[in-house]
C-alpha cells in the first residue's frame, strides 16, 4: 500500500511539474491556423501551456478572435484562458484530436448591420487569404483538427454582448449585455445548418442583464436554460429594478426560424417606477426603415396589481410582440376603480429616442373612487367617467415634456363640491347653488395634450336649472387656468315644488327689486390655483339678469332684456 500511495504521488507530481517542462507553446502557430481555416476570422493566442492533470490538454492565454471583414475592428470573442482537453488514444498516435473546452470569462459580442448581417456566422476561410488557407492546411498533415470535432463547450463567468452598427463612422451600440452567465454547450458546429445538433444546459441564478435606455440592471434569481433539437426551454424568476419582481418563461421552438415566445406574470408592478428607470437614448443613428419588418419576438405579460403614483389597477393584461422596427401592446386590459382601461400601445424603434403611440379607453370608471386616491383631488368630484384619448410621446426620462395627444370625456350623474366667491358676487354665486353640493347630469368636453398641459377648447357642465360652460388648462403639475361662466334658471312662479332652493330665493329677491320676474342669471367665473386648493373667483364682465318676455307677445319674438347688478340701483321712471 506505501508503494501504491507513493506511486500514486508521484504520478501528480509528475503531472505537476512536467507541463513546465514541455514545450507546447510552438503548436500555437498551428492552433491559430486551424482555427482561422475553420472560422475565416484572424486569431490572435498568448502563451500555451500543456496540462497533464486532471485529463491532458492545454491551457491557452489571452485569445482573441476577431470580426469578419465588412464588420467593425473588433473582436466577436476575447476569452481569458482557454482550457482544453484532447483525446488520450489518438494522443498516444501522435494524432491531436480535440473534444473539449473550457472558455474561462469570455466576452462574445454579436453584432448585426442595417442589412441584418450578423458577424456570428460565416464560411470557413472566407476571411482569409488563399495563402493563409494554404498554409493553414500544410500545417495539419494527415487528418487536421477540425472546431466540429469538440464534444463539449463550457462557459464559465461569460459575457454577451448584443449590438447594432449604426453607421461606418459610429461605434456599434449595445442593446443587451448579459453577464455572470455560466453554460455548457455539447455537440456544437459552426455550421448553421447543423444547428439542431447544439444541446445546451444553464443555471440562471445570479444571471444579470443590463438593456439599452434602461438604468439598473435586471437580475435573475433563479431560473434554468436548455437546448435540445433547436429548441430553448426556460424558466427564471428576474427582479427588474424597484419596479418589480416577475416569473417567467422563454420559450423558441425553432432556432433556424427563432422567433421566442415568452410568458411574464408579476403581483406588484410599479409603472412609476419603470419610466423612472428609462434613460436617454445613446448616440445611436435611427435604424433605416425597410419594406418589410420582421417579427422577432411575442409574449404575454400579466400584472395581479399595478401601480402608477397614487394609481392602483387591478388584473392586467397584455399581448406583445416585437418588430424589427416597432413594438407592440394589443391590447392591454386593466380593472380600474369599477370599470375597465383598455390601452393599445406601439413603439418606434427607428427614431432616436424611441417614441410611442398609444389609444386609451376608460369606461365605467367610479371617479370618487379614482379620485380619492390622491388629497390633491379627494372629494372634489363623483360620477361615473369614460374617457377616449389618443398620446404621442418620446420614450425617455422626459417623456412628459414630449406628450401630445386629443380625446373627449364625459361624467354622468355625480355631485360638484361647494365653493365659495367673494364680494359682491357672493349673494349671486350662493344662488347658483354651488355654495353646497351640487348635482349634475353630465360634465362632457374636449381635451387636448402638449407642452405639459391637458387644455379644452369647451367643457359643458348641465344640471337642474343650473348649466356652466368654461374653457382653460390644467398642468401635468396640478396647476389651474380655466375660464367660464354660469346659467342659474329659476323655477316658473318661484319656489314651485315648496322645497327651498337659493335660485329661486335670489330670483325672489331680484324681482321684487326689478318688479318683474327674473328668469335666469348668468355669473362669470375662473378657476385658478392647483387642484389641491382650487381657486374660483369672478370671471370677466359683470353678472346679467334676463327677464321673461312680455305677456301676450311670442317668446320667440320678444327681444331679451339683460340687466347687470349696477341696473338694480339705477332710477327708473
Amino acid at each position: 500500500m506505501r508503494f501504491l500511495l507513493m506511486g500514486v504521488v508521484l504520478l501528480v507530481a509528475t503531472g505537476l511539474i512536467l507541463p513546465y517542462f514541455l514545450d507546447v507553446d510552438h503548436y500555437r502557430t498551428l492552433i491559430a491556423a486551424v482555427i482561422e481555416a475553420e472560422t475565416g476570422r484572424k486569431v490572435t493566442i498568448g502563451r500555451i501551456r500543456a496540462r497533464l492533470l486532471p485529463s491532458v490538454g492545454f491551457v491557452v492565454e489571452d485569445f482573441r478572435l476577431s470580426n469578419p471583414p465588412g464588420f467593425p475592428d473588433g473582436h466577436l470573442l476575447t476569452v481569458e484562458a482557454i482550457r482544453g482537453q484532447l483525446a488520450l488514444v489518438p494522443l498516444l498516435r501522435r494524432d491531436l484530436r480535440l473534444y473539449a473546452l473550457e472558455l474561462v470569462r469570455p466576452k462574445l459580442v454579436l453584432l448585426e448591420d442595417d442589412r441584418g448581417q450578423t458577424n456570428s456566422f460565416v464560411q470557413a476561410g472566407a476571411g482569409l487569404p488563399s495563402g493563409k488557407r494554404t498554409k493553414a492546411a500544410a500545417a495539419t498533415p494527415g487528418k487536421p483538427i477540425h472546431l466540429s470535432d469538440i464534444e463539449r463547450i463550457d462557459l464559465t463567468d461569460a459575457e454577451v454582448t448584443l449590438a447594432r452598427i449604426a453607421g461606418h463612422d459610429r461605434p456599434p451600440v449595445p442593446s443587451l449585455h448579459v453577464r455572470k452567465l455560466s453554460l455548457r454547450l455539447d455537440h456544437l458546429t459552426l455550421d448553421p445548418l447543423e444547428i439542431k445538433k447544439w444541446q445546451g444546459d444553464a443555471r440562471l441564478a445570479g444571471v444579470v442583464l443590463e438593456l439599452a435606455g434602461w438604468k439598473g440592471p435586471i437580475e435573475l434569481r433563479s431560473g434554468s436554460f436548455t437546448l435540445r433539437e433547436g429548441r430553448i426551454e426556460s424558466e427564471f424568476r428576474a427582479i427588474l429594478g424597484k419596479a418589480g419582481e416577475f416569473n417567467g418563461s422563454l420559450r423558441v421552438a425553432n432556432l433556424e426560424h427563432a422567433v421566442p415566445t415568452f410568458e411574464l406574470r408579476t403581483a406588484q408592478f410599479d409603472v412609476e417606477q419603470l419610466l423612472a428607470g428609462l434613460t436617454t437614448a445613446g448616440p445611436a443613428a435611427p435604424r433605416p426603415r425597410t419594406g418589410h419588418s420582421e417579427q422577432v419576438a411575442q409574449g404575454r405579460l400579466a400584472a395581479e396589481r399595478l401601480h402608477w403614483s397614487s394609481f392602483t389597477a387591478n388584473n392586467a393584461a397584455a399581448e406583445a410582440r416585437w418588430f424589427g422596427d416597432r413594438v407592440e401592446l394589443w391590447p392591454v386590459m386593466v380593472e380600474f376603480y369599477g370599470g375597465s382601461l383598455q390601452i393599445s400601445a406601439r413603439a418606434d424603434r427607428t427614431t432616436v429616442p424611441e417614441r410611442f403611440s398609444a389609444n386609451l379607453q376608460v369606461r365605467n370608471v367610479d371617479v370618487g373612487k379614482l379620485l380619492s386616491t390622491s388629497p390633491a383631488t379627494r372629494g372634489k368630484l363623483t360620477g361615473t367617467g369614460e374617457l377616449t384619448l389618443q398620446l404621442f410621446g418620446a420614450m425617455s426620462p422626459e417623456w412628459q415634456k414630449s406628450l401630445s395627444g386629443s380625446g373627449n370625456f364625459a361624467i354622468r350623474d355625480g355631485h360638484l363640491p361647494g365653493v365659495t366667491l367673494t364680494g359682491t358676487l357672493e349673494s349671486v354665486a350662493k344662488a347658483t347653488g354651488l355654495g353646497g353640493e351640487t348635482p349634475f347630469n353630465m360634465i362632457q368636453g374636449d381635451l387636448s395634450v402638449a407642452g405639459r398641459r391637458i387644455s379644452s377648447r369647451q367643457i359643458h357642465l348641465d344640471a337642474p336649472r343650473l348649466t356652466a360652460d368654461l374653457h382653460g388648462s390644467c398642468g401635468l403639475d396640478g396647476s389651474l387656468d380655466y375660464e367660464g361662466q354660469t346659467v342659474v334658471t329659476p323655477a316658473a312662479g318661484g319656489a314651485g315644488s315648496g322645497q327651498p332652493n337659493p335660485v329661486d330665493a335670489i330670483a325672489g329677491i331680484l324681482g321684487g327689486v326689478l318688479k318683474r320676474n327674473v328668469s335666469r342669471v348668468t355669473v362669470p367665473f375662473s378657476i385658478r390655483g392647483t387642484l389641491h386648493e382650487p381657486k374660483i373667483q369672478p370671471g370677466r364682465g359683470l353678472p346679467t339678469i334676463e327677464q321673461p318676455a312680455s305677456a301676450g307677445q311670442p317668446s320667440q319674438a320678444q327681444p331679451k332684456k339683460e340687466t347687470s347688478p349696477i341696473d338694480l340701483f339705477r332710477r327708473r321712471p
